[in-house]
């Protein structure tokens, strides 16, 4: 009788569980990055097409047009260094280092590196984004998460000349790391974050916030790798120590931003004069206009927060730092006003409290929602980036 042999299993090299996360945050990350480029060049062509006796636009004119506003003021931070004038230490460090870095390797001069510098950050925020939306919620929601984020009304922050994407990226850098355990990684990202904008100093909160989670909130030694968390102000610690050496005061970077009249107020005081200011105008004014896309995104990031602690879409108790990061965000923002405009840019710093798009991707789990979020989002976002290419105040 003829005897049947089974042939022993192919061994199942090890790497790969561990790889194929990764290797499908980057081919998201890496699609929705194309998407969203062709989609900002072709706005962006169709915005300045050319009237009666002007030339047709080129990549060129487009470049420039995206590095309006703040983008302008790194790009010379990055040529001339921050004695140009009052005012510029507010601007941390890091993006004009490496704008500095890119425009020796690569040809087109500072504007072409600050566009390069950004994008890359932006495919990589991108791709942690979705690699972290993963490890909590699953490939579904990551994928709605990352698409949700590059369609935000403000997304395209990320792809132009501004530090807004090189500041995501890392600070999702610092919370994926966290969460893996990783705290000395999770540290020296958060030192680059800090001398990125001086807001990295508060990833220290959720930091710690998992820390104790992970070690249980009664630890009975402390152990040595919380020294990690410790790493986050490095950042602002040496670009304190270059303002003290070069230009005479530690705290010139605070100086500056009261140059710009940054200043804080209660928690929530900010939009409440962000109402105040849009009611003393009549409704197709700027500043009502600037008033209602700020304190209203404000508003609404704070539903979406208020909706991971509780009712269907709330976090599991495991997840709070990310909630916890969130909140830091919001409060931050629903107490600062700067200039004459209360809650400046708030409409565009909402997008780094990343708990509203998880939330917001778990919801999209219904077809409906998940077409009006990328419908009205798609929409908006290019309406945005056509007024910010105009110059016009109301977006900047």
């Amino acid at each position: 009788m003829e005897t049947l042999t089974l042939a022993p299993p192919r061994p199942v090299s090890a790497p790969a569980p561990v790889l194929r996360p990764w290797r499908t945050a980057y081919r998201t990350g890496s699609a929705v990055w194309v998407v969203m480029t062709v989609l900002h060049l072709a706005v962006s062509a169709v915005a300045r097409l050319p009237r009666m006796g002007e030339s047709t636009p080129d990549l060129w004119s487009i470049a420039l047009a995206w590095n309006g506003w703040d983008a302008g003021h790194y790009v010379r931070i990055a040529e001339e260094g921050y004695h140009i004038g009052p005012g510029f230490p507010a601007f941390f460090p890091l993006y004009p280092l490496l704008i500095r870095a890119f425009d020796v390797i690569v040809p087109g001069g500072p504007l072409i590196a600050a566009l390069l510098v950004a994008n890359l950050a932006a495919w990589g925020a991108l791709v942690m984004l979705h690699r972290l939306a993963d490890h909590e919620f699953g490939p579904a929601v990551a994928q709605r998460a990352t698409w949700y984020l590059a369609a935000f009304p403000m997304g395209f922050y990320l792809f132009i000349g501004y530090n807004e994407s090189l500041f995501l990226l890392l600070a999702l850098g610092v919370l994926y790391a966290g969460r893996r355990g990783h705290w000395w990684l999770a540290g020296a990202l958060g030192a680059l974050s800090s001398a990125t904008r001086l807001f990295g100093v508060l990833l220290m909160l959720p930091l710690a916030v998992e820390y104790l989670r992970q070690i249980g909130w009664r630890p009975r030694a402390v152990r040595a790798d919380v020294l990690g968390i410790a790493l986050v102000p490095l950042g602002v610690v040496a670009y304190s120590v270059y303002c003290l050496v070069d230009l005479g005061s530690p705290f010139a970077f605070s100086i500056a931003q009261d140059q710009w009249g940054r200043q804080y107020t209660i928690p929530g005081g900010a939009w409440l004069t962000a109402i105040e200011q849009g009611l003393g105008h009549r409704l197709q004014h700027p500043a009502t206009i600037g008033a209602i896309l700020d304190a209203g995104t404000a508003l609404v990031a704070v539903v979406l927060l208020v909706l991971c602690l509780t009712g269907r879409w709330r976090f599991r108790r495991d997840q709070v730092y990310l909630v916890v990061q969130g909140a830091i965000t919001l409060f931050m923002l629903l107490s600062t006003e700067v200039g004459g405009r209360s809650m400046q840019s708030a409409a565009r710093y909402s997008m780094e409290a990343v708990a509203i798009f998880f939330v917001l991707a778990r919801m999209g789990s219904h077809q409906l929602v998940d077409r009006v979020v990328m419908t009205f989002g798609i929409g908006l976002h290019a309406v945005f980036l056509v007024v910010f290419m105009s110059g016009t105040f109301l977006v900047a």
